[in-house]
């Protein structure tokens, strides 16, 4: 077939992008396909062109409401018959695209994969014409992936028992062991993967390490003030988003906020706003930008770091859709850490706490519940959050004990009162609450006051909230967080079957991914190198050109440093080859700075050739170094997977013989470290004070000995070199990165509060 004819016919495009033309000629063979796509790569041309040219109708499953709702608006401008079910239509409006699908007068459909849940959803899709599925961001499928929705795990078990064979599932991020993940959930069959290459050469990835909020404050008004826009500030939290939002008002630059806690009438408007042009800077959660088409975005600035490699990927793949250079740009603080660990246990409730909110559900003894996350919060001491009260709920859910009812469904209460509207449509509502409740009132669903007055939800809803505010009406909104429908209400607790070994080790595994996004705020290689080597990407390369670390190894690298590369490579390698793959990067660490450790005479360390070799480094920069020639393969992980010991790889064997070549980029030159003795005399007696109050609150709170938190020594380097930032307070003498974690932030807050009040 000539697809470059109907790629014209139908898109007006006169060439497909890379990979796309071989994944359409795959599903038009009636294959099972597998892609791997950047964000602005074109998934959605890969379904949506077999879709238009096979018989039938392409089942469309997405996550995301505007993103379901973007595709369609564009496919219908170009004539194509492409619609929606989700919950923003009422349930006529449903019934009526089911008839259209039915009746085959569609060519796409876009479902979220909830919809999968209900019979009468199911019942169509078996009398009607699927010419295939295509399931987008079908990372979500797996356990293991960035964003799991169990709602997802179903979707293979599901099409496959209603005949559904042809599947193409479509993400921009997934590694190996996701994509096992995928095809193996989905029953994909004779399966062809497509993974396409993960480098952009014109996004400039850079990090700024920033030692408190001022710091970043000061990073992010300078970015946006320096660099061209429009721009996409993201926040990990909502509160967040509200704090920027002020601060770039304050500081002159007009800003919107966008985040999951507004309505949708606002996230609407905001977005529109933005995607036009006429707001240049949005500030947002992570629940802004999957699906949107917006070509021009110069910059992507992460204020708060995201708890994934995939996120932070996904995220940074809206900057220069156009192909023109655009920055990405991550202000990287420790304190974020707290952030998304706080997230992830959140993510993932205690048996207890699970187990609370199930009681506290059946000692209601209702079927039907209007109940709020906050209260169950309240009435439940193991809950933590309201947040974590709602992910019980979906847990619950997906146990089979209860129904979330979506928004539809939702009761709303309402009266008619005296009085006579103005205006036709605010008739039509009145008229019909009087109906249906009277003056005595009543609670009814939206969908039915809706069908009743013969008007759109949003019409009705603005329309009841100003009959309520003129006085004509009493109208009480639906409770927020669903309604609860309890369908087992005779079930214990030990029937439902959590799984809560596998939430632990899910737990265990976003904690794992969130250390790696650490690892790549404080890598010291390529930052493209990071990224692709994290994907299993090998297009990695030693000068990216676009990253702040290549352009800045670029300007100072000389005849004598690049000597000094070389070497210290190969003392990298001879050092790990001497240790024989018994010990992991910290030991090798330690042994190449020449450490003084009770295990390295035991076990005979101190004389290998290589002891003490980067004694002009610290142990944490060696560690730096040894990640960056992993990153590239010049070693094979062994044994544990928290903490695995490292051998030479083959790639690592021909760098050191000098027959493949690999890259550092070395630390600055410090400046002479001074002795202990000179420190002892020479530090702020009143920021040493400072400190040792601080030391011992962490004390008195952990219940620990003062010298187990830092030492004396530790203190005075402290009050003595003033460092400004976390990298700085590495290089002060009993600061690794586990102390560095725990205390780090909380002792240079001290400083900085210091400094100010001295300045």
């Amino acid at each position: 077939m000539e697809l470059l004819s109907e790629l014209k016919k139908y898109f007006n495009l006169s060439s497909f992008r890379p990979g796309q033309e071989e994944v359409v000629r795959t599903v038009l063979e009636g294959r099972d396909a597998l892609v791997v796509m950047p964000t602005g790569g074109g998934k959605s041309l890969c379904y949506q062109l077999p879709a238009l040219i096979r018989e039938g109708t392409a089942l469309v499953v997405s996550p995301l409401i505007a993103l379901m709702k973007d595709q369609v608006d564009v496919l219908q401008k170009r004539g194509i018959a492409a619609s929606f079910i989700n919950s923003t239509l009422s349930l006529v409006e449903q019934r009526q695209v089911l008839k259209r699908l039915e009746a085959g007068e569609l060519k796409l459909l876009y479902v979220a994969p909830e919809r999968f849940r209900q019979k009468e959803f199911l019942h169509t899709l078996s009398r009607s014409r699927i010419s295939f599925v295509a399931i987008d961001e079908a990372h979500c499928i797996s356990q293991w992936g960035h964003d799991f929705r169990p709602d997802y795990l179903r979707l293979g078990r599901i099409l496959e028992s209603i005949g559904q064979n042809q599947i193409l599932g479509a993400t921009a991020t997934a590694t190996e062991s996701v994509i096992s993940d995928i095809i193996s959930s989905l029953h994909l069959k004779n399966c062809r993967q497509f993974v396409t290459g993960f480098y952009r050469n014109n996004l400039q990835l850079r990090v700024l390490h920033c030692a408190n909020k001022k710091d970043k404050q000061g990073a992010l008004m300078s970015a946006l003030t320096e660099e061209k826009l429009p721009a996409i500030v993201y926040c990990a939290t909502r509160k967040g988003v509200d704090e920027v939002v002020t601060l770039l008002k304050d500081q002159g630059h007009p800003a919107s906020g966008y985040h999951a806690g507004m309505d949708d009438e606002t996230r609407s408007r905001v977005q529109e706003r933005f995607m036009t042009g006429r707001s240049e800077i949005i500030v947002a959660t992570n629940a802004f930008g999957m699906g949107i088409d917006k070509l021009d975005i110069r910059q992507v600035i992460h204020y708060q770091f995201p708890g994934s490699i995939e996120s932070y990927y996904q995220e940074i793949g809206r900057a220069g859709r156009d192909g023109k250079k655009s920055i990405c740009s991550l202000l990287f603080s420790m304190g974020d850490n707290y952030i998304q660990e706080f997230f992830i246990d959140m993510n993932y409730p205690s048996q207890e706490a699970v187990h609370d909110v199930f009681e506290f559900l059946k000692s209601d003894g209702r079927d039907y519940l209007s109940v709020r996350n906050n209260e169950i919060s309240e009435m439940t001491s193991s809950v933590q959050s309201d947040g974590q009260a709602g992910i019980i709920i979906k847990m619950l859910e997906q146990a089979g004990y209860l129904e979330r009812l979506y928004s539809g469904r939702r009761l709303c209460f309402v009266a008619a009162g005296i009085g006579k509207p103005r205006g036709p449509v605010r008739k039509k509502i009145f008229d019909a609450v009087s109906r249906i409740a009277g003056s005595k009132g009543k609670k009814v669903s939206i969908d039915i006051l809706a069908k009743t007055a013969g008007i759109e939800k949003p019409a009705l809803l603005r329309g009841l909230r100003a009959l309520s505010a003129d006085g004509l009406i009493t109208y009480i909104p639906p409770t927020a967080g669903r309604d609860i429908k309890i369908v087992r209400p005779q079930t214990t607790f030990k029937e439902l079957k959590i799984d809560f070994e596998l939430l632990e080790k899910r737990k265990e595994n976003d904690l794992e991914k969130l250390k790696e996004v650490v690892a790549y705020g404080y890598f010291g290689g390529c930052r493209w190198d990071f990224l692709l080597s994290y994907f299993g990407d090998d297009s990695a390369t030693d000068q990216c050109g676009s990253c702040d670390m290549c352009i800045q190894r670029k300007l100072k690298r000389t005849d004598t440093n690049k000597k000094e590369e070389e070497t210290t490579i190969l003392k990298i390698l001879s050092c790990v080859a001497r240790m024989q793959g018994r010990f992991g990067r910290a030991r090798v660490a330690q042994v190449l700075t020449g450490a003084s450790r009770k295990w390295i005479t035991s076990q005979g360390m101190n004389r290998l050739s290589t002891y003490g070799l980067l004694s002009n480094f610290t142990q944490e920069e060696v560690i730096d170094l040894i990640n960056q020639l992993d990153r590239q393969g010049c070693f094979v992980r062994q044994g544990d997977r928290l903490y695995p010991t490292i051998t030479l790889s083959e790639k690592g064997l021909a760098v050191m013989k000098k027959e493949e070549d690999a890259f550092l980029n070395l630390p600055e030159i410090k400046k002479p470290v001074r002795t202990f003795a000179e420190v002892a005399t020479d530090f702020s007696p009143e920021l040493y004070e400072l400190l040792r109050q601080k030391r011992e609150k962490f004390g008195t709170t952990a219940g620990l000995p003062l010298f187990m938190i830092v030492s004396n020594r530790t203190l005075k380097e402290m009050a003595a070199s003033v460092p400004k930032n976390m990298t700085e307070l590495l290089q002060v003498h009993g600061i690794g990165p586990a102390k560095m974690e725990k205390y780090g932030q909380d002792f240079l807050d001290v400083i900085l509060e210091y400094c100010d009040k001295s300045s």
